[in-house]
């Protein structure tokens, strides 16, 4: 049998090998962007990596549109600076992603899921967000990531806040001292280590009140009396329903607008479409059902409310009263305030913000409204603001002082 030697040259071998690694290399590249074309058609389009935010220390998230208010006062306020930021939102139609500056950059980064697997990756020195309960629901720390901000969005105390809301966030922006003594009391109780508590304010009031100031109001004959109740069982409109509003009806010197919850029209709108038929030939009752109570709250000089939150930016923001319908909270079981043992801020304070009332007041309702739009505590709305709300008005540049000390590794408690 014939033996054949096969020999190649160190030329050819070089030349062979040379091939083999641009085959092995063309095929990766290709095969990884078939694995990102295959993640962005499974979780959504808005899969990218980070590279379109390099030299960006400074992230923001937002889970929709409804929390830009929030972000862009900050936002505004590194931008102007020349510091580099930038905002990723779970929301396609978020007016943040139309923001421009040379020093910002935004990205919808897809569906929840998607968004889970892009954050979990980050890389940034801060990471700030709206959303409560890191590490406990989806959303997880990065490894890359130095520290995590809360960025309260309410005036409220924590009480009605999911169990574990901040527990995980290395500091939280806090808008008044209630919130501050509600965390630092569960940090107490479940001995977990001290966040950075910071008295930053409510951003989105920094936008709020500039929008107020260059508000044009038509003129009116009379003093408005503004109802904007919740959508749940207890509200106002649920209660008392019909009567309540002729009752208001009976003193001729106001008129009254009444602005339902959204979700009442998803969740009674037989009660609305009662209400509607019933005063549709009533001159001074009008429902407004604007996407923004901007105009309404502005040309209103009382507001009756319930549990409805809204009735504290009404009070802070516009310095005018409220009418209260008398409620209790009782303290649910997975929520914050089942684990904290005094009155909530809320409960304690709501009386300041006019005058309370509760059933046995409807066939009188008309008369005490009359006395509070003749009387209203303007010093006491103005005392417990100055008292509950930090910096107000100028909330977005003290956070972004506040994050860039955070960055620079300076205490800033």
């Amino acid at each position: 049998m014939a033996t054949f030697y096969l020999y190649i040259d160190p030329a050819s071998t070089s030349a062979l090998l040379y091939i083999l690694v641009a085959v092995i290399a063309t095929l990766t590249f290709a095969m990884r962007g078939f694995f990102y074309k295959l993640k962005n058609f499974i979780f959504g389009k808005g899969f990218v990596n980070q590279h379109d935010f390099e030299n960006t220390d400074i992230f923001f998230y937002s889970e929709g549109k409804q929390y830009w208010a929030v972000f862009l006062p900050i936002i505004r306020s590194l931008t102007k600076r020349g510091i580099q930021c930038a905002y990723l939102t779970s929301d396609n139609d978020d007016p943040g992603l139309k923001y421009q500056s040379e020093f910002y950059g935004s990205k919808f980064i897809g569906n929840l899921t998607m968004t889970s697997v892009y954050l979990n990756k980050l890389k940034a020195k801060f990471v700030g967000m709206t959303t409560p309960q890191l590490d406990v629901m989806m959303l997880r720390r990065s490894k890359k990531a130095q520290h995590y901000g809360h960025i309260v969005h309410a005036p409220t105390d924590v009480f009605t806040y999911r169990k574990f809301a901040f527990d995980y966030f290395d500091s939280v922006f806090c808008s008044g001292a209630h919130q501050i003594e509600g965390i630092r009391k569960l940090e107490e109780q479940r001995g977990t280590p001290k966040k950075l508590l910071l008295e930053t304010g409510l951003t989105y009031y920094d936008i709020m009140f500039d929008e107020i100031k260059n508000l044009s109001l038509p003129e009116k004959k009379r003093p408005v009396v503004l109802v904007a109740p919740t959508w749940k069982e207890y509200s106002i409109i649920n209660r008392f329903g019909i009567p309540f509003f002729e009752s208001l009806l009976l003193d001729q010197s106001y008129d009254i607008i009444l602005r339902p919850h959204p979700q009442t029209y998803v969740s009674f709108p037989k009660l609305i479409d009662e209400i509607e038929s019933h005063f549709r030939n009533e001159s001074r009752f009008t429902i407004d059902c604007n996407p923004l109570g901007t105009e309404s709250m502005a040309i209103s000089d009382l507001m009756i409310g319930d549990l409805s939150g809204v009735f504290w930016d009404y009070a802070f923001l516009y310095s005018k009263p409220v009418l209260l319908l008398k409620t209790e909270f009782d303290s649910i079981e997975g929520f914050e305030g089942s684990e904290l043992d005094y009155e909530m801020w809320e409960m304690r304070e709501r009386g300041r913000l006019g005058q309370i009332f509760d059933e046995n007041d409807i066939e009188n309702i008309s008369q005490i409204v009359v006395e509070l739009i003749q009387n209203p505590p303007f010093r006491a709305l103005e005392e417990l603001r100055n008292r509950s709300v930090y910096n107000f008005g100028n909330a977005g540049e003290v956070a972004a002082n506040q994050i860039l000390k955070i960055i620079d590794n300076q205490i800033v408690e």
